[in-house]
């Protein structure tokens, strides 16, 4: 059987391009972040986080006397305590602890895998006391249901371990605290109690009885490992056939569907959830579901993991506000925010986040004194000129009202919603107190451990020239975070609230339902 020419060259063109991909799979890196530190390394990578965030935190500029020595005295004791390996998650954990002392809540530790034994149970938040679940959510007891000490240390003991991990002001959020009470071995070392494959668990009931029940921890098998391990090196060994097909069949996120739409709750009441506020701009069909849901009595938004810098939700909802006919200066400011010094940074580092210089208001000199007179004076030399962001040029309609879920979660955007809807009269804010997250984040990678770290690079302030960013926002009506919310129950919580103040009675045309809850 004899082969032409041009035969022989497209077969061998097939076999130089799947050569060429096979080669492309072995040069892209590995991201196969070190199980264990040896001392060295963790002096190192401490030594490294320092420098960064020396030069490029937002909040450690904003004290860097009283920052600067915190920060290398808990470095000093880190180094002191681990002197031979240290597990790479293990590490991690002494980072967000060193990170949280900044009151950062943008501070971030990521890309290492948590190899702590997890407690075997879900805890839930149920007012003063914690429920012990099972996987299925039921009680691992109908008749003892709550816990009260693990290990025999009171709930207290690990509640007040796990803040360690968690900015302010989150550390007061159960919903934020329930990961880190999960890690049952990281919490245990930090009290001081020894490693073991169980945990005691102390269950009580309403009649003050107690039952103590033994359970074990769940185990990282090497089979497990070692299949996965297989798997990878299955996907690796992958035909070109199959890679191209894979690549044919890939989807971008932003382009999926979003699966939220508007849900009725009772005959006056809708709701809707949103998390994504870029998916939000540019998904038409959820927005036509937002003014549907607006036309109702009461609309209740689900913003407890919103994120994203998107202004068109603020924007539409700034319907629900109150009309300011007040003659101030500037009446349409919003805040005013601005960022770390860095060589790398272009002065339209604040844009993303829909802020704008003070120049672009073509306000005379002494107009834009008067303007920013009560903002606090700043080292030039660490922070950029200041920036300004005015509020949304739309006309209040209506008289119905607003609820929004927040939680810690609730960043970036989604805190300005939080603080601009706080101060209307018909709208409430649900849930647990925002964490104050505003910025834009600044994120490198610690060489050895592979660690992805993150912290605020900008601070934002109000028209006032009060710092927001750590600050939060408190909800009119506090709800503790977990998945079973009773909607109608939620709907007469914001029926019996507190009426807020309207600032100025409105004379705008009622554009909206004017129906009366039920």
């Amino acid at each position: 059987m004899s082969f032409s020419y041009r035969s022989i060259v497209m077969l061998l063109s097939v076999i130089i391009f799947a050569s060429l991909l096979k080669l492309a799979f072995f040069a892209v890196p590995k991201d196969n972040t070190a199980p264990m530190l040896n001392a060295q390394e963790v002096r190192q990578d401490l030594y490294a986080l320092l420098d960064q965030i020396e030069q490029h935190s937002a909040f450690y500029a904003l004290t860097p006397d009283k920052a600067s020595p915190q920060l290398k005295y808990m470095a000093s004791l880190i180094v002191e305590q681990y002197q031979d390996m240290t597990p790479n998650d293990r590490f991690a954990a002494e980072i967000t602890k060193l990170l949280n002392s900044l009151k950062d809540p943008g501070a971030q530790v990521h890309d290492f895998d948590d190899q702590s034994g997890d407690l075997p149970l879900t805890l839930r938040p149920l007012n003063d006391q914690w429920l012990a679940l099972d996987s299925s959510n039921s009680p691992i007891n109908n008749d003892f249901p709550f816990v009260t000490h693990i290990d025999g240390l009171p709930m207290s003991k690990w509640v007040a371990a796990s803040q360690a991990y968690l900015p302010e002001p989150a550390k007061q959020s159960q919903e934020m605290q329930l990961p880190w009470l999960k890690k049952l071995n990281l919490l245990r070392e930090d009290l001081g109690l020894s490693i073991k494959p169980y945990v005691l668990i102390t269950l009580i009931n309403d009649d003050l009885q107690t039952q103590q029940v033994t359970l074990a921890l769940p185990s990282h098998e090497p089979q497990a490992q070692l299949a996965a391990s297989n798997q990878e090196d299955k996907t690796q060994d992958m035909s070109v056939l199959e890679f191209i097909n894979q690549l044919s069949q890939f989807e971008r996120s932003e382009f999926q569907d979003v699966p939220y739409q508007l849900e009725t709750v009772n005959n006056t009441t809708v709701k809707l959830k949103i998390s994504d506020l870029y998916a939000f701009e540019l998904n038409r069909d959820l927005q036509q579901e937002l003014l549907k849901g607006m036309t109702h009595p009461l609309l209740i938004i689900d913003l407890r993991d919103a994120s994203g810098f998107s202004p068109k939700l603020l924007t539409l909802l700034s319907r629900y506000q109150d009309a300011d006919l007040n003659n101030t200066l500037a009446p349409n400011v919003m805040g005013f925010a601005h960022y770390r010094r860095s060589p790398e940074l272009r002065n339209d580092y604040l844009q993303p986040l829909n802020f704008k210089p003070l120049d672009a208001l073509e306000y005379s000199v002494p107009r834009l004194k008067s303007l920013t007179r009560n903002l606090p004076s700043v080292d030039e030399d660490k922070f950029s000129p200041w920036y300004i962001r005015t509020k949304p040029a739309v006309t209040p309609e209506g008289r119905n009202r607003l609820a929004l879920l927040v939680s810690p979660k609730c960043r970036q955007e989604c805190e300005w919603i939080a603080y601009r809807t706080k101060s209307w009269s018909r709208a409430n804010l649900i849930g647990e107190k925002t964490s104050g997250d505003f910025a834009r984040q600044y994120h490198f990678k610690l060489s050895n451990s592979g660690l992805d770290i993150r912290f605020s690079s900008s601070l934002t302030y109000d028209a006032q020239g009060k710092l927001l960013s750590g600050a939060g926002t408190e909800p009119d009506i506090w709800l503790p975070q977990n998945s079973d919310i009773q909607w109608q129950g939620l709907v007469s919580l914001v029926r019996s609230a507190k009426p807020k103040t309207q600032i100025i009675q409105t004379s705008q045309p009622t554009k909206l339902a004017q129906a009366k809850l039920n």
